[in-house]
């Protein structure tokens, strides 16, 4: 951990009252030049640190910066080799994370502040604006199947809602899941799933890539005139709340998701069909074959499955696709 970080840490601890720069300084085991160049370091970066001669240091708002240390240090602590990278700016974190997988042959969680070509389902472009949301991927290599990972994306739209009720929320139940791969709050989309899986023809290797985008932070300038109604965001207003809110969401989300992946299954499912606003809904179902069905949906099955009832009576289950509620 870098001396600045150490220091920040120090100034967390102790939140609103003054400390010496000669105590950071032996705290950290470095000199007092050293801890006033990290605290400048903090300034810069936007962090409000009072500096009183003879009082010390004090620390008065923390900006949301995502801290790629404090998201290694705390990420699934019982899997020691997933490995955390933070950009400024990437094309896509997908993109990023399954070069890095494949180079490194390791688990790796890619987090971002902006993405220049986010995308969605269908090619669908993910907005991602500088600051205001969360833009992760997390990527593995695996030998088994891809079908065994057929719920991943129901899975990671359960570990984002809950990380989402458990930080910003204080553990209310608050988010709620559109199947199968967005959460909504109050009525608006914040967050967004999409997975992708790769094989390769050279070795028995599959690539399996979790991206995970919210919208933390209302735009500056709004979202644009296509996603007005229809996008929302965790906090309104555009401005940063106090403390590093993205940080824990990035941690209690990859905790969350490998939970549900190393045996936490039947708390995930009971999560997913809780907050399931599509069940017992009248919903329109787009088949992509130009044309829709409309059904009345029952519940969701054990494998994810959208349990439906058709207007010709005939029930189905739909393992993917796209559905909207039909308001009346």
């Amino acid at each position: 951990m870098k001396t600045k970080e150490k220091v920040l840490n120090i100034l967390k601890e102790i939140r609103g009252d003054f400390i010496s720069g000669q105590e950071i300084a032996e705290k950290v085991f470095v000199t007092r030049a050293a801890v006033w160049k990290a605290i400048k370091a903090l300034q810069d970066d936007g962090y409000d640190i009072d500096a009183v001669t003879n009082k010390g240091y004090r620390l008065k708002y923390e900006p949301d910066i995502i801290n790629e240390e404090t998201i290694q240090s705390a990420v699934n602590q019982g899997n020691t080799d997933l490995k955390v990278y933070h950009f400024n700016e990437v094309n896509s974190t997908n993109d990023t994370a399954l070069e890095l997988v494949k180079k490194h042959q390791r688990p790796v969680l890619v987090v971002a502040d902006s993405q220049i070509n986010g995308r969605g389902r269908r090619g669908r472009e993910f907005y991602s604006p500088l600051n205001t949301g969360l833009y992760m991927s997390i990527a593995f290599c695996t030998d088994k199947s891809i079908k065994e990972f057929k719920n991943i994306t129901a899975l990671a739209a359960s570990a984002t809602a809950l990380a989402i009720d458990e930080v910003v929320f204080d553990g209310n139940d608050t988010t709620k899941i559109k199947w199968v791969n967005d959460v909504f709050l109050d009525e608006c989309k914040v967050a967004g799933i999409l997975t992708e899986c790769y094989e390769t023809l050279e070795e028995d290797y599959k690539f399996i890539v979790i991206g995970i985008g919210i919208n933390v932070y209302s735009p500056e300038k709004d979202f644009p005139k296509e996603l007005k109604g229809i996008a929302g965001a965790l906090f309104s207003g555009g401005a940063s709340k106090d403390g590093d809110i993205r940080s824990q969401l990035c941690i209690a989300i990859v905790n969350n998701l490998f939970s549900f992946m190393e045996g936490a299954k039947e708390k995930c499912l009971s999560i997913y069909r809780n907050k399931s606003f599509l069940i017992g809904n009248y919903v329109k179902i787009n088949n992509y074959q130009g044309n829709y069905d409309y059904a009345h949906v029952e519940g969701i099955s054990d494998d994810y499955e959208l349990l439906v009832i058709y207007d010709n009576g005939k029930k189905g289950s739909l393992f993917a696709g796209e559905v909207s509620v039909v308001k009346y």
